[in-house]
């Protein structure tokens, strides 16, 4: 498979509308039916030549471990990524350990926490994103929305409020600013962020995230830790 290099956190990378997240379904008519999922990942490197992904299904449920048929280029995608994969699981069963045969794949945009803050982030509300889903798995917050289309690099990422990170629930926010007025279509977009740094501080219950959400009239998602 080819895979693109992955971008910088500020450059966002278009997914394929043709491929649908985290999700199972059976294919065919007749015979013997395949079991197709795609889910985000995180690339563990190639270990005895094959692509192995880790990765939680949701929350603090146990860890999947994925096992390619072959080796991906790590001169083109890093260790430690999130990708986007589309796979059949070899035992046919969804959300289970073991081998799978890898149909294709993207990165997505990706990066840490910004557990500063930045005056720049003070706009993060002035852009809005239109927010399909947004779900934590394991250390990883995970989200579908719909942004316009540029070029041009911006401001996207998770930062944390400094003033409540050492509550029971910190504040967090996505922010998102466009660096210049842009009249483009809109595309949609997968990203991933490890939030690790504030979710294993002592006496953190768990976070509120707050997201510019122009689909909906919801605001603000709670996700307290379960373990």
């Amino acid at each position: 498979m080819n895979m693109t290099r992955i971008l910088r956190h500020i450059l966002l990378t278009a997914i394929l509308p043709a491929i649908t997240l985290a999700s199972c379904r059976e294919e065919g008519f007749d015979g013997e039916v395949d079991m197709t999922c795609t889910d985000i990942v995180t690339f563990a490197g190639n270990i005895d030549g094959r692509a192995t992904f880790t990765f939680n299904k949701v929350d603090d449920t146990p860890e999947i471990t994925l096992t390619a048929q072959g080796a991906l280029d790590t001169e083109k995608i890093d260790e430690g990524s999130r990708v986007l994969i589309s796979y059949i699981p070899e035992n046919n069963k969804a959300y289970t350990s073991g081998d799978i045969f890898l149909r294709g794949g993207k990165p997505i945009t990706f990066s840490d926490i910004r557990m500063a803050w930045s005056s720049d982030f003070d706009r993060w509300n002035e852009d809005k994103v239109y927010l399909y889903s947004v779900w934590r798995s394991g250390k990883y917050i995970n989200i579908h929305v719909r942004l316009t289309y540029s070029t041009e690099p911006r401001i996207f990422c998770l930062a944390v409020d400094p003033e409540t990170i050492d509550s029971e629930y910190p504040d967090v926010y996505l922010v998102h600013v466009i660096a210049k007025d842009i009249d483009y279509h809109d595309r949609a977009y997968y990203a991933s962020f490890d939030i690790s740094q504030l979710w294993t501080r002592s006496g953190i219950k768990g976070i509120r995230l707050h997201v510019a959400n122009s689909n909906l009239d919801k605001q603000i998602f709670t996700f307290p830790k379960t373990i």
